[in-house]
Parts: C-alpha cells; structure tokens; sequence
C-alpha cells in the first residue's frame, strides 16, 4: 500500500481550509429589519410642513435617517396642533404606526445661514422600538444673538439620531424617621441592645425552677419499687 508523502497530505489540508473560509463567507450575514419608522416634516415656511425625510429604528437596537429626494414631497396638511409663532421652528415626527405624534419646537433664529447648521434626534425607548419621548435640537444658541439677523428660510441640516433606551436609577437611601420626645422635644436615643437572658429571664426562671422541684421525685419512686 502506498503511504502518501507530507506534501500530499499538507495540500490537502490546504485544501480544506480554503473550502471551510469559502463557505464560511458564502453565508450571508443578517439583515436588520425595521420594527419602526417616523416621517420627519420641517417647518421650513411659516405655516408650511414639509417631509424631509424618515427615521427608522431596527430591530439591532440602531436607528438611522433617510432623507427623501422627491422632487414633491408630502405635506403636512394637519397643522392646528403646531406652532403658530413665526419665530419658532418645528419639527413633527409622525409615526407610521399612526400611535404617536411629536411636535419639537425651537428658535428659529438657532438655524445658521450657512450649510452647516446640524440637527439631533435622541429618541428615548422602554422596549425594542418602543418610544416614549423625543428630543430636539438644531443650530446654535449664539446665532440668536446677533442683531438684524434674518433666519433662513431653507436651512441645509445634517441629522444625527441618537438612542436612549430607558434605564433604572440608583435606589435612594431613605434617611429614618426621627422619634422626638413630647416632653423635651429632643429626638430620642436608640435603646440599647439587651442580651437574651435580660430580654426573656422571665421565662428561663420558671421553668429552672421546676426542674429543680421535679427531678429527684422519679429517683424516690424507684427505690421505693426495689
């Protein structure tokens, strides 16, 4: 029989290594799905909403946002709920799911007139796709004040979604329940700790002393027997 030498044996082995990597890679890795999704609408006239994009939350625990490049794109028709304040800037969030409604108000004069101007969504969850509150924030503070400033019209925005998802606080040290003295009207000092025997003698004594009075009386009655 014919022994196969080491260069034979190492191509082999060669081989199937390369076969495992190959179908190792061949597997496609997972693909995270949408478990919810916003429509994001711009106050971007006074009065006027209109979608810029979407929000999606994946079941990966991420989000991330979609700007949408339609050359019409949806309004937002229902507006009595928003701010009527030509100052202010809005943002709505309107959940595909129809469950939930976000209006997020700020100064419009925060927006920069450059194509700088960054804005932050941190959603806050109780659960995988759960969300209970939105934070806002776009522009600077300090643009506001410059003076004869005129705030822009169509701001160019760069989004950053941000998850929080809820989480349990440290359990407070409740202090205890100061007992004050109806007479000095001190607080009262603990008692101190007292031993067994002076917490329950009144017990132990009794039964001590029937064992002393009631053990020799079995002995007497067994000599008596004898």
């Amino acid at each position: 029989m014919r022994v196969p030498c080491a260069a034979t044996l190492l191509a082999l082995f060669m081989l199937s290594v390369v076969a495992l990597a190959s179908s190792d890679s061949a597997t496609p890795a997972p693909v995270a799905t949408t478990i919810e999704k916003f429509s994001v609408f711009h106050n971007l006239q006074f009065g006027e909403y209109v979608q810029r994009g979407e929000l999606q939350i994946m079941d990966d625990g991420t989000a991330q946002y979609q700007s949408i490049g339609v050359q019409d794109p949806p309004h937002l028709t229902d507006t009595e709920i928003m701010p009527q304040d030509p100052t202010k800037y809005a943002v709505v969030l309107q959940s595909s799911k129809g469950k939930a409604q976000y209006v997020l108000p700020i100064d419009r004069c925060r927006l920069s007139d450059d194509d700088k101007t960054e804005e932050t969504f941190v959603l806050h969850t109780a659960g995988l796709g759960s969300v209970f509150h939105v934070d806002y924030d776009a522009g600077k503070t300090a643009n506001c004040l410059q003076k004869n400033r005129e705030s822009p019209v169509r701001p160019v925005l760069f989004t950053r979604v941000l998850l929080r998802p809820r989480a349990i606080g440290p359990t407070p040290k409740l202090a205890a329940v100061a007992s004050i003295d109806a007479t000095t009207g001190k607080e009262k000092q603990p008692e101190p700790q007292r031993s067994f025997l002076a917490k329950y003698w009144y017990y132990i004594i009794p039964l001590v002393l029937v064992l002393l009075f009631t053990g020799e009386e079995p002995q007497q009655e067994g000599n008596a027997r004898r």
